[in-house]
């Protein structure tokens, strides 16, 4: 090898080594950014043996992020339904503590019960008229509350679709300059770890699919093949809904012009916070309140009054509801004035008149509070999506509750499952394509070697050229 072709090799080898040196910096320096990616330099060797850098290069593997973008957008459908179930627990309470309705209800009935055994007694009756307004202001406000979580997660979607349209344009940006350096054969790696960054935001939303082609163009649909961006990115529209009706689904979520959410939608999302709100907002709050509405018209039956010279007029008495047997029932329940302003009215009717009084003998008799208590054990007079209601107010109460808790219990199962399994399944996409500090300080450690022996070639030629020169 002639001395000008050694030094032209050293002098690439120390190109080389420089480049590949501030790739393996950049690695370094990015060691604990989220999502970043292995970039490696890819060198080839010239005919005059000489090295350099052709391109960049970048560790990736499809099907483990496909698997991750799937797992992340099942656990945020899955938080959401269950952070909605956990705040009504909240509020509603547990079987055994007095702040749900369940309690409310078996409060109530321990109260007639006693003024059943002391009819005469005017602080026993004022006892069951307060025991009544309690479970009345108790079920009013747990629907209320429940109202407001419908409310919430309905706004919850309107933020979403605008996350979504800001996160879809600045990936469109992004495939445009990606689609551009990968064909101009510039290193756009950083660019990719941005967009892949903002798709794993994205399947927060909604599940989603990702179709690469070339020039590392992709093109994104949902879970259900709508699409979400094919060179531009796609609209998403959701109209806050007001009012929200009661037992009633909310407005629809669009993508692209298209129903992705509701009964009348072709290409439901099946994924996401979207699907998870959705489902919060017209599934889990609608049942729960109609459990509730179920509970102020069995009271509201229990409790009517018959006018004596009229069987057939049947007028609500102690508990009163402006929807009685509608969705909403629960929301109007209250306690009538009479009642509250004279306690006996419900040992002895009258609420709506005199012609509503019951036939009672005496302040010793208790033959009407006995009516009003089997009624209360009697099973309930209404159905739930075209099922009967099964048990006593009283049985169906805990019932409810303990199906809010199961369905709570559930749901934080399915969370903390994907939870482990999305952390398994980074850690394993990490493992795959992201960057080990040990390894990176290594190669640093074997490229300054590389440049130091490029450097004593370089010298050495410098020196035997020198020599050269002057004998000559």
């Amino acid at each position: 090898m002639s001395l000008s072709s050694a030094l032209n090799t050293a002098t690439q080898s120390l190109a080389a080594s420089q480049a590949q040196t501030a790739i393996v910096s950049r690695n370094i320096s990015n060691v604990n950014t989220p999502g970043a990616t292995l970039k490696y330099a890819n060198v080839v060797t010239g005919g005059n043996g000489g090295v350099e850098v052709r391109s960049i290069s970048q560790s990736q593997n499809t099907a483990l992020f496909r698997n991750a973008l799937d797992t992340n957008a099942v656990l945020a459908k899955s938080t959401a339904v269950s952070d909605g179930l956990a705040r009504i627990n909240d509020l509603i309470g547990d079987t055994d503590k007095n702040g749900s309705p369940a309690a409310k209800i078996a409060a109530l009935s321990d109260a007639m019960q006693d003024f059943a055994t002391t009819p005469a007694s005017d602080s026993v009756a004022r006892t069951a008229v307060f025991a009544a307004r309690d479970v009345a202001a108790n079920i009013s406000d747990a629907y209320g509350a429940v109202d407001q979580l419908r409310r919430d997660a309905d706004d919850a979607l309107s933020v979403a679709a605008d996350d979504m349209n800001a996160i879809l344009a600045k990936i469109e940006k992004l495939n445009v300059r990606i689609v551009a350096g990968t064909a101009g054969k510039t290193d756009v790696t950083d660019e990719v770890d941005e967009r892949n960054r903002l798709i794993t935001q994205l399947s927060g939303y909604v599940g989603v699919s990702v179709q690469t082609r070339e020039n590392d163009d992709v093109a994104l649909y949902t879970d259900s093949g709508v699409t979400l961006l094919d060179r531009t990115a796609r609209k998403i529209e959701f109209a806050r809904t007001y009012p929200l009706a009661d037992g009633k689904a909310g407005n629809a979520f669009k993508i692209d012009g298209t129903t992705v959410t509701g009964a009348s939608s072709v290409m439901p999302l099946t994924s996401g916070k979207v699907a998870g709100l959705v489902q919060l907002r017209d599934e889990t709050t609608v049942t729960y309140q109609a459990q509730l509405d179920t509970m102020a018209d069995g009271l509201v039956a229990a409790f009517q009054e018959v006018n004596a010279t009229n069987p057939a007029d049947k007028q609500q008495g102690l508990f009163q509801s402006t929807k009685f047997g509608q969705a909403g029932s629960a929301r109007s329940l209250s306690v009538a004035a009479a009642a509250l302003a004279d306690p006996f009215t419900i040992r002895d009717g009258g609420i709506n008149g005199a012609n509503f009084e019951a036939d009672v003998r005496g302040s010793g008799d208790n033959s009407n509070l006995n009516a009003r208590i089997a009624n209360l054990a009697a099973s309930l007079p209404r159905q739930i999506d075209g099922s009967p209601v099964e048990g006593s107010l009283v049985s169906f109460a805990a019932s409810s509750l303990s199906w809010l808790q199961g369905a709570r219990s559930d749901a934080m199962d399915k969370v903390d499952y994907q939870k482990t399994l999305l952390d398994r399944t980074n850690e394993t996409l990490s493992n795959a394509t992201g960057i080990n500090l040990d390894t990176e300080l290594t190669k640093l450690l074997d490229l300054q070697r590389s440049y130091q022996a490029s450097s004593k070639i370089i010298t050495t030629v410098d020196a035997m050229m020198n020599a050269l020169l002057t004998a000559i």
